[in-house]
């Protein structure tokens, strides 16, 4: 009887010695995991203050250039002056008051527009053109025939009005004005020029074109 209490005494002792042990081994887990957990801490900590730290700022150098301003060649002034003069030349013709008329004969190859260029320096001049000749143009600003003379209004002290030279041209049997202005202006086109100049003889009466006839022609047609 004995002996079985002995036994029994040193089996409660050993698992009293082993449950300590247990215990013992629990509590150095439970330290090692928290310093774990602290050490993992330690990078959180450290983002922190490098967050904290002033950024760096690069400059860098910008390079600038001097603007020279550009002036006007002589050409270039020499045309400005040039546009200048003609828009006053076609304000003084807009305005009424002293200015004359002048005649412009249409040459081949001409418009209207192109004809207020040269004249007036100014495209937009052409609807006064056509306004001024609506007569002879008829409804079509588009069809103008060359040859045919315009009515141009120019100031006094500006204008130039053509003047032509005229030699006297015997017609010969078989001649019509359209032979004589190609025999003597190089374009037979140029018919209707000889009807006007000589209006006072033909009266616009081709018919009246009879060998013999003298007109008058212009040494030069514009």
């Amino acid at each position: 009887m004995k002996k079985l209490y002995l036994m029994i005494t040193i089996i409660l002792f050993s698992m009293l010695i082993m449950n300590c042990g247990k215990q013992a081994v629990r509590e150095e887990q439970v330290s090692e995991s928290q310093v774990v957990q602290q050490g993992e801490q330690l990078p959180d900590t450290t983002i922190k203050e490098a967050e904290t730290l002033p950024t760096k700022v690069e400059t860098t150098m910008v390079e600038t250039t001097a603007v020279v301003p550009s002036y006007p060649t002589e050409a270039e002034t020499s045309k400005i002056q040039e546009k200048e003069g003609k828009l006053e030349e076609v304000l003084e013709v807009i305005t009424p008051g002293d200015s004359i008329d002048v005649m412009y004969m249409v040459r081949p190859n001409d418009y209207l527009i192109k004809i207020a260029k040269n004249e007036y320096g100014v495209a937009w001049m052409w609807r006064q053109i056509y306004k001024w000749n609506i007569d002879k143009i008829g409804d079509n600003p588009d069809l103008i025939y060359p040859f045919n003379e315009f009515l141009l209004k120019k100031p006094k002290d500006k204008a130039n009005p053509v003047e032509y030279d005229f030699y006297d041209y015997v017609v010969k049997s078989g001649e019509t004005l359209w032979s004589i202005a190609e025999k003597e202006y190089g374009n037979n086109y140029a018919w209707i020029v000889i009807l006007h100049d000589n209006a006072d003889k033909l009266d616009f009466d081709l018919r009246k074109l009879q060998p013999g006839t003298v007109l008058k022609l212009r040494t030069r047609l514009w």
